[in-house]
Formats: structure tokens, C-alpha cells, sequence
């Protein structure tokens, strides 16, 4: 009896413990990663790295830290390694003391005098970081900020980068544990920024970043083994971030707090005097112009502008010269056809320019090679009488088109007549002197009534006898 008591007595005690109690317990000090609800201090990023750069106070990103203690050739993402984490895709794991959050927070720039240096974020990833390859080689590049001011959005545009941005290692070498061996900075080999196709960015899932652009399977059939997928576990300070022998990452990957517009580092210097503590010191300092002005030069030192988008006002131009075609065709449909010796007559003389667009001479196209003397008759010689040409009444007036077309001068009219009438030229054979008109040769009498149809002929209406002009005596022109 005495022992079942007992027995009863363990069991109900272990039923009071806390559930907590008896959950096993991580040997590594680390939970597993899960959605984060805690925020970070902003300030622990200007504590932490102060000791390994230069904080700077930046027109335009307000805080930046610039690496020191480096070579003037070091780029970010190159002293470390690539390692697959489950669910996030590739993480860079790097000795370099800084590395836990220049490579897992925010984002890098060439600044055209300092060098490389970080805009501080708030948000984690296994590395912020845009893709390229071919079949036989990987490159990457860190992402530049999107916005002024510390990187505290997920936004990522999905936007190629100049070829100094990259840095590239054969597909063999992707994983090996030392990328410093092996790497290629692309201003160095310019062609493999060629023979490389984009692939993109990281990609954001709701507001975890995933890095799995580079498929595990293509790198696994071109080093022909396995690749490790390394499980996360969270670690509370980045002091306890490591890469354990049974394949986990303890990686801090909280969120961090939005800067206050109180907080700043200790000691921060002026763009101005950032350059000789940065020469000082061992950084890139003037290492980056090249790489910088490629960046100003495609939109991507233009916070905000995706360099693979047009910007407005150019999107605006391109209608407004369309515009300006489909204008001048408009324009072409309704101007009169303008002859080529009506060209040259303008050419010549800009008073006819000037011609009332509702006088007779604009309704008719000139003759090739017309043109117009000031001394010459208004009328043909052989209507004038005594010298002086004939009174025509208003209604009957000729057109001024033929008063300004002497028969001396004018040249075969080569468009057709009016439609249905046929012009019938007048033998000059036919044509008898007119008593007291000035002489005029038969040839050029013939050739001013043949050029001219029968209902613009040079006389009057009622003069016309079987509508041709007879020759007119001075007490028939009435």
C-alpha cells in the first residue's frame, strides 16, 4: 500500500511541473527562427561597428559606415563563403567583424571618394544581394539603397547593375570555404559581365527575404555532389552568431528598431574630413570613383528610379516627337500639291508668297519655268487696242492668273485641262493683223491660244466666236 502511494504521489507531482520544464533543451544556446517580434536597438549598429570603420554623416543617407583596416581593392561580399540555409536560400557566412550586419542588414554604395560603404537597415536577409551566370560561372553584386536615408524598407527593384559592381567565381568554386582564392572582380574581367545573363535579386516573401535565385540544383550537377542544407537557429546577440559541425547557422537575424531622430553614432565625422581618416586608417577611399560614376551614369545613385524604367519626363518625350510626325502628316494631307516651278517661281520672287490665299493666281498651280515682268502688258498684245488694253466688265474680268502670265513668256502648260472641255488650238494660218495693233509673231499668237483651255481663253466672252478668240478690231471690242 505504502509503495503505491508513493508511485501516486511521483505522478501527480509531475503533472504539476511547468510544460516548459520539460521541453528539451537546445545544447547550442539557440531557438529555432521564427517570425520576430522583438525590436533591436537601432543604436547597437553605431556601438558594434564602430571599432571596425568610419561613421560618416552623409548628405544623403544620413549615417554610413565605411569599412577601415581593409585593402584598397576589398569589395563586400568576397571574404567569406556561400552556405544554403533552409527556407532562405543562400547565406553569406563571413569572419570579418562587421560581417552581421553589413551582409544580413542594409545596403552597400560606392561613394565616388570614400569607397564602399553601408547604409544602415532594419531588416534581415541571408545576404542583399542581385545575380548573374552563365554555364560555367556565378556573379553577384551587393544592392545599392533604394531610397535616402537608412535602408528601412523591403523594397528591392529588380534592375541590373554596372559591371563594376560585380564580382563573379567559377560555378566549381561557388561553394568552396574560402571565396577569396577564387573570386573576380568584374572591372577586371569585363567579359564576364557579357557572357553573364541577369537573373535578379533577392526576393521578398511578405517580409521574409529569401535568397534562392541561384537553383542548389545547378550547382550541385556542376560540382557533381550534394550541397548542404544547413539548418537556422536564432541567436540572441550577434556575438553568438557561428556556423556549427552538425550543420546549423546561429544567425541574429532580429528585427531592428527604426533610427530616432536622436539617435547617431558617438563619433561621426563630416563627408570632409571622412577622407583622410579613411586613407588614414586603411579603406577604399578613391578606389570606387569608376565604379560610382557607372552607377550615376544608368540612374542607380538616384534613389528611387528603377535604371531598367524610363523616367517620366523621357517617357513624355518620346510622345510629343511622335506627335510632331503624325502633325506634319496631317499638315501634308490638307496643303495644295505645290508644282516644282511654282517652287522655284517663290524662290525667286517672295512677293508672290504674298499672294491673298482667295485670288484667282493661288486656285491654279504656275507654269514650269513662269515667270512674272513688271513692264510687260497685263493682257495679251493682240486684244489691246492702240497700246491700251481693252475695258472688261466686272463679271466678265479675266482671271489674274492669265493677266500675269504674258504669251511672250509662258511656257506648254503640262497639267490637263478642266474636265470636259478639250482645248482646240487655233491655227495662226487663221489669224489676220488686226488694223492699228501692234505687231505680234504668229508663232507666239498660236502658242498663247494652244497652251490656254477653252474656257480661260484670253478674250472676253462675248467676242468669242465658236469659242475661240478671233482676231479683234478696236470698234468691235465692246
Amino acid at each position: 500500500m505504502s509503495r503505491s502511494r508513493l508511485l501516486a504521489g511521483v505522478a501527480l507531482a509531475a503533472l504539476c511541473l511547468p510544460v516548459a520544464a520539460l521541453a528539451p533543451v537546445n545544447p547550442f544556446g539557440a531557438a529555432p527562427v521564427q517570425a520576430q517580434t522583438v525590436n533591436v536597438s537601432f543604436q547597437l549598429f553605431f556601438e558594434q561597428l564602430e571599432p571596425h570603420g568610419v561613421w560618416v554623416h552623409h548628405s544623403r543617407y544620413q549615417y554610413v559606415f565605411c569599412p577601415t583596416g581593409i585593402d584598397a581593392d576589398w569589395r563586400p561580399y568576397t571574404d567569406g563563403r556561400w552556405l544554403y540555409m533552409e527556407g532562405r536560400g543562400w547565406y553569406f557566412a563571413s569572419d570579418e567583424p562587421h560581417a552581421w550586419a553589413t551582409y544580413h542588414y542594409g545596403r552597400w554604395f560606392p561613394d565616388s571618394r570614400l569607397g564602399w560603404c553601408w547604409v544602415p537597415g532594419t531588416k534581415w536577409a541571408p545576404a542583399w544581394v542581385s545575380w548573374r551566370r552563365s554555364d560555367n560561372v556565378v556573379g553577384w553584386a551587393p544592392l545599392p539603397p533604394e531610397r535616402n536615408g537608412v535602408a528601412v524598407s523591403l523594397e528591392v527593384s529588380n534592375r541590373d547593375l554596372p559591371a563594376g559592381y560585380w564580382v563573379y567565381v567559377p560555378t566549381a568554386q561557388f561553394v568552396e570555404p574560402d571565396l577569396r582564392l577564387s573570386v573576380v572582380i568584374g572591372n577586371t574581367q569585363p567579359q564576364y559581365y557579357t557572357e553573364t545573363r541577369f537573373l535578379g535579386p533577392v526576393v521578398v516573401e511578405g517580409d521574409v527575404v529569401v535568397n534562392n535565385v541561384i537553383d542548389v540544383t545547378y550547382i550541385e550537377q556542376t560540382i557533381n555532389q550534394e550541397v548542404i542544407v544547413y539548418q537556422p537557429e536564432t541567436a540572441s546577440s550577434p556575438d553568438e552568431q557561428s556556423v556549427t559541425a552538425d550543420n546549423q547557422i546561429i544567425v541574429f537575424d532580429q528585427d531592428v528598431a527604426e533610427a530616432a531622430a536622436e539617435v547617431m553614432p558617438s563619433e561621426a565625422v563630416e563627408e570632409e574630413q571622412a577622407l583622410e581618416t579613411i586613407e588614414a586608417e586603411g579603406g577604399t577611399a578613391g578606389a570606387t570613383a569608376e565604379i560610382a560614376a557607372e552607377g550615376e551614369a544608368v540612374g542607380v545613385e538616384a534613389p528611387g528610379v528603377d535604371a531598367g524604367a524610363m523616367p517620366e519626363e523621357d517617357a513624355g518625350a518620346m510622345p510629343a516627337e511622335d506627335d510632331s510626325h503624325v502633325n506634319a502628316g496631317a499638315a501634308a494631307e490638307v496643303e495644295t500639291p505645290v508644282d516644282e516651278g511654282q517652287a522655284a517661281q517663290s524662290s525667286e520672287a517672295p512677293a508672290a508668297e504674298a499672294t491673298p490665299s482667295g485670288s484667282a493666281s493661288s486656285d491654279k498651280p504656275a507654269a514650269k519655268g513662269q515667270t512674272t515682268e513688271a513692264a510687260e502688258p497685263p493682257c495679251p498684245p493682240e486684244t489691246m487696242q492702240d497700246g491700251v488694253c481693252p475695258i472688261i466688265p466686272a463679271d466678265r474680268k479675266q482671271p489674274d492668273a492669265v493677266d500675269a502670265a504674258p504669251a511672250e513668256t509662258a511656257t506648254p502648260v503640262e497639267e490637263p485641262p478642266a474636265e470636259g472641255s478639250v482645248p482646240e488650238p487655233v491655227p495662226a494660218a487663221d489669224a489676220e493683223p488686226t488694223p492699228g495693233a501692234p505687231d505680234v509673231p504668229d508663232g507666239d499668237a498660236a502658242t498663247a491660244q494652244d497652251e490656254v483651255p477653252a474656257d480661260e481663253l484670253p478674250c472676253p466672252i462675248e467676242v468669242r466666236v465658236d469659242g475661240k478668240c478671233p482676231p479683234l478690231a478696236p470698234e468691235t471690242n465692246q
